[in-house]
């Protein structure tokens, strides 16, 4: 069974950064609106030391869908006769 993407979730995988302000981890996330959008991921420091997760959205990955809408069954059209 592949993995699904449930709207308001995401992951992140490591990077293999190329340059220092690159992010820590990249990946996806499948907004509540059904757009998949890049999601980028840092580890940070607070000044008391504390760590912490920067997260930004990026842009809409456009012309793919990891999970296309389903059809509901008065959208689907069949042959049969009953």
């Amino acid at each position: 069974m592949a993995y699904e993407m449930k709207a308001g979730e995401g992951s992140a995988f490591k990077n293999e950064k190329k340059e220092d302000w690159h992010a820590d981890m990249r990946g996806k996330v499948l907004l509540p609106d059904g757009k998949t959008h890049f999601l980028d991921v840092w580890e940070k420091q607070d000044r008391n030391g504390n760590t912490f997760v920067r997260i930004k959205i990026g842009k809409e990955i456009q012309g793919r869908s990891d999970n296309p809408p389903k059809k509901e069954l008065k959208d689907m059209k069949d042959d049969l006769p009953w």
